[in-house]
């Protein structure tokens, strides 16, 4: 299994300024601190979710050139980690760019005098080193028999606002020989963020009108890895909107037929693709979402959406949302009105049910079965989730919309505005732009980078999951009654704030 580390926007900040403040001020002096993570574990992966750094006092530290910890902040930070059941984190600079490797002097420090008192976590030890130009690297240290083994990360990530940093470990990196197939894609914005493109797992939930198109542009691009989910099989409706749809397909999975085009348009000579033809709120696509280091949500149910909110909040996969809204005439059936958003969906953002794309009443009535029962649909005749009407080209706006979103976020700098949502209205050919913040006592702030600890109450754990299944919910006896009035609570608790 793979291991990784995802920085909360303001930890990464913290520890950025902290760390790397003398080379600033033009001292060639090293740094340290400790931070607290929590575990995100997906099927391939797990990630260490930092998010709080604990900056060393007084005298906590020496500072010579290198820089030492004293005893007592090594406890300290031990027992700030038990006492919020966390792991134990040891960060320090590097007076070199780039990718770190170790020091005889910092293996020693990591593996031998922290590794062994932190056991007291339950938790492995991680170790971080940021080079001057602020590039993280990463490492787990875990018990193997009598040993402590180090396991380099893959990547490190940081879910800021403005950027997405994603730092990759060099002999990580899957780099395509030079080939005319990416040429222009390469020279439109260089090697260096095609080399991220190639490393990166783009999650696509739903693969339906916009989320077929948004999957082959990331194809096209030389993406490393695409993970497609998505419990429908292609019907004869879908055909004027399905990209990767023919008539030979009908009856097949969704996200098998796109997987083998894909395959076949895939400009990245090692591309991968892993198709989860099962619904995101099962344990199966959970654990597959929880491998991606970014998601295209392409769904149009209130279930889909609640659960990559709360992905995006509580294990920092940043996840980019896109939908399109079809109003029609009723008597005769004539077009009136269309538009179509996308939003970034991150702690740092707002989060998608406060976006008002859905809430938690919704996630109820499907949960319970009211969204299939047609006495129940009858009365939703004017709503968005009655109303489902789209055509190709809508979708054609939508996931351009989503996908240069999504690229805008992994591109951007420091200079760049921050930007969280886009809006285009079709019959004023006007594209609007928004940055607003959760509601006052949103619940979803209380889950920001709680991980594993964070999942949503109505999983739905397959049994061959090994997973901890601390929530496990049983959907078959989810309805009118007691379980509703359960997931009212957990879910709706503040769902009157969230629509102020």
């Amino acid at each position: 299994m793979k291991r990784e580390v995802v920085l909360l926007g303001k930890a990464a900040q913290e520890a950025k300024e902290h760390l790397l403040r003398h080379y600033l001020e033009g001292r060639e002096q090293e740094e340290l601190c400790f931070a607290l993570w929590r575990q995100s574990t997906g099927s391939r992966r797990k990630s260490a979710i930092i998010y709080q750094i604990l900056s060393p006092r007084r005298t906590e530290r020496s500072l010579h050139g290198n820089a030492s910890f004293e005893p007592h902040f090594l406890s300290r930070a031990i027992r700030e980690a038990k006492r919020q059941g966390a792991g134990l984190a040891f960060l320090h600079s590097h007076p070199t760019p780039g990718w770190q490797g170790m020091s005889l002097d910092d293996e020693i420090a990591e593996r031998d005098v922290i590794s062994y008192p932190a056991r007291v976590t339950k938790h492995p030890l991680v170790g971080l080193t940021m080079g001057r130009d602020g590039y993280w690297s990463a490492r787990w240290w875990e018990k193997s028999g009598m040993e402590v083994k180090r396991y380099w990360c893959d990547k490190v990530r940081a879910v800021e606002a403005k950027a997405y940093e994603i730092h990759s470990r060099p002999d990580a990196l899957t780099r395509n020989a030079w080939s005319a197939r990416l040429r222009r894609t390469e020279d439109s914005w260089g090697p260096l963020f095609q080399n991220g493109i190639e490393a990166l797992n783009v999650g696509v939930v739903g693969v339906g009108s916009v989320g077929s198109i948004a999957s082959e542009a990331f194809a096209r691009i030389g993406v490393g890895t695409l993970t497609l989910i998505d419990g429908d099989r292609v019907e004869e409706h879908n055909l004027d909107r399905l990209l990767h749809g023919t008539n030979s397909q009908l009856g097949r999975r969704k996200t098998d037929v796109a997987a083998e085009s894909l395959k076949e348009h895939a400009t990245n000579a090692r591309f991968v693709v892993y198709p989860v033809g099962t619904e995101i709120h099962h344990s199966t696509a959970y654990r597959a979402a929880l491998d991606c280091d970014i998601i295209l949500s392409c769904v149009d149910r209130p279930v889909g959406r609640d659960v990559l909110n709360y992905i995006a909040q509580a294990h920092l996969i940043p996840v980019i949302d896109a939908g399109v809204a079809v109003e029609a005439y009723r008597n005769p059936r004539r077009f009136f009105s269309a538009h179509w958003r996308a939003h970034i969906i991150t702690p740092e953002h707002q989060c998608l049910r406060c976006t008002g794309q859905y809430n938690s009443g919704e996630v109820v009535s499907e949960l319970d079965g009211s969204l299939i029962d047609p006495v129940y649909i009858k009365g939703l005749e004017d709503s968005g989730i009655r109303q489902n009407m789209n055509t190709f080209p809508f979708a054609l706006g939508a996931a351009s919309m989503q996908v240069n979103l999504a690229l805008r976020y992994l591109l951007g700098t420091t200079w760049w505005p921050e930007l969280s949502r886009q809006e285009y209205q079709f019959t004023k050919g006007v594209t609007t732009r928004a940055d607003e913040r959760c509601a006052d006592g949103c619940s979803f702030r209380q889950l920001i980078a709680t991980g594993d600890k964070g999942n949503p109450p109505y999983l739905r754990w397959e049994e061959h999951d090994t997973g901890k299944q601390s929530h496990r919910l049983n959907l078959k006896e989810v309805g009118t009654g007691l379980w509703s009035k359960l997931l009212r609570v957990l879910l709706g608790r503040d769902d009157e704030v969230a629509r102020k």
